[in-house]
């Protein structure tokens, strides 16, 4: 079942989304301050009956006819303490773990579906990369995909702190807070960072999470000062549609790019005409990504779906990260010597504000 989750950035927010989780459910993150069309058109298309609030998601959904759960503390002494059998529930790692909106290209958002198991796959990578780390800043919003990337650490057994947003808006205050929390991983988007960066000097924490957006040749050059002082500095690309993270490149030297796949992702960089042929190295194509994070589809979408997930011509049944569907990415790439992958823009209209995917068609509608 899906279940709505419409609070302010807090505690109850960690809360109601694993509570939805426990309970078998898979959750669809709704911002209270989205404007009213917007969240009528996501309760609507995901056919929610139920949504979990607190604070502000309250008066966000006014106009909601389905029912109303309170995530605030004064209930939680009428909850259940138990833990649900998964098998009795008939769980496995195929059912559905979240939805979130993305913008869409024909003015509607549409509900990106991603599956337990793709989950699972984002948490063991990041808990290789971080093996050290005890307690993960969580900088992302709920609403955003990048924000499973402090539940998997959680789902891992570590601290996660709630960066509250205030705080995330004043470097100074941030500092601060990062001292006092003891915090060694952060997570921000490049154009958030240059932002705290530029007031912070020679402060930083000591491992960094940056991504959502393209980097520029300006600030990696700057990062890549901070890792050769032993700071750890990772620049992470991946679309919502294949479960936040694909690629990932360790910030040093001079040149740009988003890495190599993740161990349970594949990529492709192909040509545009019909047969999708494999570019020669150091030429453009388009990236497809094939893998273990790949979503479902599009929810109430399937011709939008068999569009954008088309089967996959290089599919290695000897490989068991290969998958027999590859997502075309609408990106544009290519191949450095060294293996690593460069961006070099987009196919069509999409563009990224601090790490928010916004379709043109969107807007204009």
């Amino acid at each position: 079942q899906l279940v709505g989750i419409c609070v302010e950035r807090s505690l109850e927010m960690v809360i109601g989304i694993l509570g939805i989780l426990k309970a078998g459910g898979a959750y669809v993150p709704l911002d209270p301050s989205y404007p009213q069309e917007r969240l009528s058109y996501m309760l609507e298309d995901a056919q929610l009956s139920l949504v979990l609030h607190q604070g502000a998601g309250a008066t966000a959904l006014s106009k909601f006819t389905g029912a109303l759960v309170s995530l605030e503390a004064a209930h939680y002494g009428h909850d259940s303490t138990d833990n649900l059998d998964k098998a009795a529930l008939g769980l496995s790692s195929s059912n559905l773990a979240y939805v979130i909106y993305t913008s869409g290209s024909t003015g509607k958002p549409k509900g990106v579906m991603i599956e337990h198991r793709s989950a699972q796959a984002l948490m063991h990578e990041m808990s290789d990369w971080f093996a050290g780390v005890t307690r993960f800043g969580w900088g992302a919003s709920y609403v955003f995909d990048a924000s499973l990337q402090g539940l998997v650490c959680l789902f891992s057994g570590r601290t996660l702190i709630v960066v509250p947003e205030v705080i995330k808006t004043q470097p100074e205050r941030l500092q601060d807070y990062i001292q006092s929390h003891h915090i060694e991983l952060l997570d921000c988007t490049p154009s958030v960072l240059q932002f705290w960066l530029d007031t912070w000097h020679d402060f930083t924490p000591p491992y960094l999470l940056v991504g959502g957006e393209a980097i520029s040749h300006a600030l990696w050059q700057r990062l890549a000062v901070y890792t050769a002082e032993g700071i750890e500095i990772r620049n992470v690309y991946g679309p919502t549609e294949c479960t936040v993270n694909s690629t990932m490149a360790h910030v040093s030297g001079t040149e740009v790019h988003i890495g190599k796949p993740l161990s349970y992702m594949r990529s492709y960089v192909l040509s545009d005409d019909a047969c999708r042929g494999l570019v020669p190295y150091g030429s453009a194509g388009e990236l497809y990504l094939g893998g273990n994070g790949l979503a479902r589809g599009y929810l109430n979408q399937p011709t939008l779906t068999a569009e954008r997930f088309i089967d996959n011509p290089y599919f290695d049944e000897n490989d068991p990260h290969s998958s027999k569907r590859l997502y075309r990415t609408g990106d544009l790439v290519r191949y450095l010597p060294d293996g690593n992958l460069e961006f070099i823009g987009r196919a069509d209209d999409q563009v990224k504000i601090r790490g928010f995917r916004i379709e043109l068609g969107e807007v204009e509608s």
